[in-house]
C-alpha cells in the first residue's frame, strides 16, 4: 500500500508510489514540451544488435542521437502521507493545510489523496493527536560488499518493470557501479522507487542510479543520515550533488571517475 511493505505503524510517513496521474506528478514531477524553442540534439543509450560489413551479428549497448524539442521539468511536490492511529485503526493523513496556500497546491494534495483512497475527511489540526513522524523513503539492505551478483538478487524483480532493452542497459550500468565494490545499498520506496543507491561509506559517497534509460545518475558526498533525508526536489533541482551524470555514451567513464575521485 502506497509503497509500504505492509500496514504501517503510526508515524510512518511516505511519498506515495507513482501509480496514477496525481501520484506520478507528486513523486516525479512532469515535463512540458517547449515547441516554442528550437530543437536540440539529445542522446539515448539502448541495448540492441547489429550486423557488420561481413554479416556478423553483434550485441551491445549503442548510443543514438536524435532531434527533439527542449523539455522544461516541473519539480515534484513530494507530498508525504503519514500514518496516524485512530479509533478505527491506522489512517493516512496529509500535512496541515494552510488556507492561504495557492489553490493549485491544495488541489494537488486533495487529488493525491483521492487517487489513493475512495474518500477523505477534513479535520481540525488542533484535534489531532501529536505523533512522532518517521519518513520511510528507503529500504536499506544488510551491510557488506555488493558485487554485481548480490545486487542483482535484490534488483531482478525490480527491473522486470522495464522494457527488455532498458533492462539490459540498466544491468550494464549496475555492473559498472558494482565493479567499484560498494559496501552499502538501498532501494527507494514509494515515490522514491525509481532510485537505487550504492554507497561507498569510507568516502561518504552515494550513487543514486535510476534504471530508467534517459535519466541521470546523481552522486552525493555526505553521511547517509543526511543524504537519506533529501527530498525529490532537492535531488533533482537544488544542485546539492557532487556530480550529475546523464545516461550517454560517456556515462561509464564519467561515473567511474566520480566514484574514484578523492
Amino acid at each position: 500500500m502506497l509503497g509500504f511493505d505492509g500496514v504501517p505503524l503510526a508515524g510512518a510517513s511516505i511519498v506515495p508510489s507513482a501509480e496514477g496521474p496525481a501520484t506520478f506528478f507528486n513523486a516525479r514531477g512532469k515535463e512540458i514540451v517547449r515547441k516554442d524553442l528550437p530543437m536540440i540534439t539529445k542522446s539515448r543509450s539502448i541495448n540492441t544488435s547489429w550486423k557488420d560489413w561481413h554479416g556478423q551479428t553483434h550485441h551491445g549497448t549503442q548510443t543514438r542521437s536524435y532531434e527533439t524539442y527542449p523539455r522544461e521539468h516541473i519539480a515534484p511536490p513530494g507530498e508525504f502521507l503519514t500514518a496516524v492511529e485512530t479509533d478505527g485503526g491506522i489512517a493516512m493523513a496529509t500535512r496541515i493545510i494552510d488556507r492561504t496556500e495557492p489553490e493549485e497546491s491544495i488541489a494537488n494534495l486533495l487529488n493525491l489523496y483521492l487517487e489513493c483512497f475512495p474518500h477523505f475527511e477534513i479535520v481540525d489540526p488542533n484535534l489531532a493527536v501529536p505523533v512522532r513522524v518517521e519518513k520511510v523513503n528507503w529500504r536499506i539492505l544488510p551491510p557488506g560488499k555488493f558485487p554485481f551478483d548480490r545486487a542483482m538478487q535484490v534488483l531482478d524483480n525490480y527491473l522486470e518493470q522495464l522494457t527488455e532493452s532498458d533492462r539490459a542497459a540498466a544491468r550494464q550500468r549496475i555492473r559498472t557501479i558494482t565493479r567499484h565494490e560498494p559496501d552499502f545499498m538501498a532501494v527507494g520506496l514509494g515515490g522514491f522507487s525509481e532510485y537505487i543507491v550504492f554507497g561507498f561509506t569510507r568516502k561518504s559517497r552515494y550513487v543514486f542510479e535510476s534504471p530508467e534509460t534517459g535519466n541521470a545518475t546523481y552522486i552525493f558526498r555526505n553521511e547517509w543520515e543526511e543524504v537519506s533525508q533529501l527530498t525529490k526536489r532537492q535531488i533533482l533541482q537544488e544542485q546539492l550533488q557532487e556530480a550529475r551524470i546523464i545516461h550517454t555514451s560517456r556515462w561509464a567513464i564519467e561515473v567511474s571517475e566520480a566514484i574514484q575521485r578523492k
